[in-house]
C-alpha cells in the first residue's frame, strides 16, 4: 500500500517515542529458544485492546480485559507455555507475571505502572514461574529503545520474527505507530474489544504502539476498525485460538495539538496498513503452507451470507489441498459455497482466478483452464467468486494445505 500520508520507517514497537523493550532465554522453551518479551513504556499509557472470542479462553486474556480501562505501562509476554486451561493458578500466576514486571522496571528507574500478560504455546501446563521471575528481571536489565528481541521471544512456530513501523503528521508533529506479531498455527483470529461474540468483523498475538495522545475511547474505536480488515480477515487452519490478543498502547509523548478530523484519518489509514501488513506476514509464514490466496466473494445477498461463503470456501480441506495440488478445481469451489448457507444464482455465479475467468454465469469457460493451471502454480494468486445476488462482499486471506502442517500438529 503506497500514501503520500505516511511512510514505513524502520523499527517497530520501539519506533514511537518513549517504548523500550527487551527479549530475552528463560528457559520455558525446550529449545532455549527466546521465551519471554518486555515491553515498557517511559510514561503510562492508555491502552485498547481486542480479545479472541472463543469461549475457551486463557487465564491472560481473562486478566488483560480487566487492565484494559486502567492507565498500563507495558506489556509482559512469554512463548512456550499458553497458560490456557490452568485454572486459579493460571489467574494468580497472570497477577504474578504483572506484580513481578512493575517490581522490576520500578528497580530500574521507571515509575510504577500495571502491565497487560500475555502467553502462548502449549495448553494445560503451569507456566514455570521461577523462570519468568529470572527471565522478568533479565529482560527488565536489558531494556533497549532500538530492541529487535521481543518480536523473536514471542514466537512459536514461527520462522521469522514480524515487526514494521510508520511515521506521519498528526497534530502538527511526526507521529509513529510500531507494532509486532507473531503467529503461523491455530490461525483464524475473530477478535472483539469484550472477547463476547459477535466479533468486529497457534495463536496470534500482536503488540502495538503509538506516541500519540488520543483518549482511550478513540485508541479502542481506532483499533476496532483496523483489526475488522486485518486480524479478523486471516485464515491459515480455520482454528481460533484460546489467546488471540491485540493491544494498543498510546503513551502520549509526541506533544502533538489536538487533532482533527483529517489527522485522525490519516492515523487510521496508517493503522490500518500496519495491522494488515503484520497479519499478510501471519499468512506468510502458515504452518506448513506453500501459498498465500486472497479470497473474494462478491455480491452476496447479506453481510452474513458473503461471510458464510467465504469462509466455507477459505477452510474447506479439499480446497486447500487442490491449491497445494496446482489443480484450479472450481467444482471444490463451488461446492463449498453451495453448502455455506450462503443463496447464489446458479445461473449466474462466476469464478476468477486473477481475473481470469473458469466460470462466467455458471458455465465452464474451458478456454481459460490452461491459463488458470499456470496461476496456480504461482505461490500467490486471487480467487474471485461472484455469487450474483445482491450488493455484500467479504474478503479472506488464506492459503494451501500440505503435508507439513500434518507433521508439524501430530504431536511429539
Amino acid at each position: 500500500m503506497k500514501s503520500e500520508t505516511f511512510r514505513e520507517i524502520p523499527g517497530g514497537i520501539c519506533a514511537p517515542q518513549g517504548f523500550a523493550a527487551a527479549g530475552v532465554t528463560a528457559g520455558i522453551k525446550k529449545s532455549m529458544e527466546p521465551d519471554l518479551a518486555l515491553i515498557v513504556s517511559r510514561t503510562p499509557c492508555r491502552a485498547a485492546g481486542t480479545f479472541t472470542t472463543n469461549a475457551a479462553k486463557a487465564a491472560p486474556v481473562y486478566f488483560d480485559l480487566k487492565q484494559m480501562h486502567r492507565p498500563l505501562l507495558g506489556i509482559v509476554a512469554n512463548s512456550g507455555n499458553a497458560n490456557a486451561c490452568t485454572g486459579r493458578e493460571g489467574l494468580r500466576n497472570c497477577e504474578a507475571m504483572a506484580r513481578l514486571a512493575r517490581q522490576a522496571v520500578a528497580g530500574s528507574g521507571r515509575p510504577l505502572g500495571e502491565f497487560a500478560v500475555c502467553s502462548t504455546g502449549r495448553i494445560g501446563v503451569q507456566l514455570p514461574m521461577d523462570r519468568i521471575e529470572s527471565g522478568i528481571h533479565e529482560a527488565a536489565a536489558r531494556l533497549s529503545e532500538t530492541d529487535t528481541t521481543a518480536a523473536r521471544a514471542i514466537m512459536t512456530t514461527d520462522t521469522f520474527s514480524k515487526e514494521i513501523a510508520v511515521e506521519f503528521s498528526f497534530g502538527g508533529k511526526k507521529v509513529r505507530i510500531g507494532g509486532i506479531a507473531k503467529g503461523a498455527g491455530m490461525i483464524q483470529p475473530g477478535m472483539s474489544p469484550t472477547g463476547k461474540r459477535p466479533a468486529l468483523h497457534a495463536t496470534m498475538l500482536a503488540f502495538i504502539t503509538t506516541d500519540a495522545d488520543l483518549p482511550r475511547p478513540t485508541l479502542q474505536n481506532l483499533l476496532n476498525r483496523s483489526i475488522a480488515q486485518s486480524f479478523n480477515r486471516i485464515s491459515v487452519d480455520g482454528d481460533m485460538s484460546t489467546n488471540d490478543t491485540v493491544l494498543f498502547l498510546a503513551n502520549s509523548q509526541a506533544k502533538h495539538k489536538k487533532a482533527t478530523g483529517k489527522d485522525l484519518a490519516t492515523f487510521q489509514a496508517a493503522l490500518n496498513h500496519l495491522t494488515l501488513k503484520l497479519a499478510l506476514m501471519i499468512v506468510r509464514d502458515g504452518e506448513g503452507i506453500s501459498k498465500v490466496v486472497t479470497l473474494k466473494v462478491t455480491r452476496a445477498a447479506t453481510q452474513r451470507e458473503a461471510e458464510w461463503a467465504v469462509r466455507a470456501i477459505g477452510n474447506s480441506t479439499l480446497v486447500k489441498c487442490s491449491w497445494y495440488g496446482e489443480d484450479p478445481n472450481w467444482g471444490r469451489l463451488y461446492d463449498a459455497f453451495g453448502y455455506s448457507g450462503a443463496r447464489f444464482d446458479d445461473a449466474g455465479f462466476s469464478i476468477a482466478y486473477n481475473d481470469i475467468f473458469i466460470v462466467k454465469n455458471g458455465v465452464f469457460c474451458e478456454k481459460s483452464l490452461e491459463i488458470v493451471r499456470d496461476i496456480v502454480k504461482s505461490s500467490s494468486f486471487a480467487i474471485t467468486c461472484d455469487l450474483g445476488l445482491g450488493q455484500r462482499d467479504a474478503i479472506l486471506y488464506t492459503t494451501d494445505l500440505t503435508e507439513k502442517y500434518v507433521e508439524l500438529n501430530k504431536g511429539e
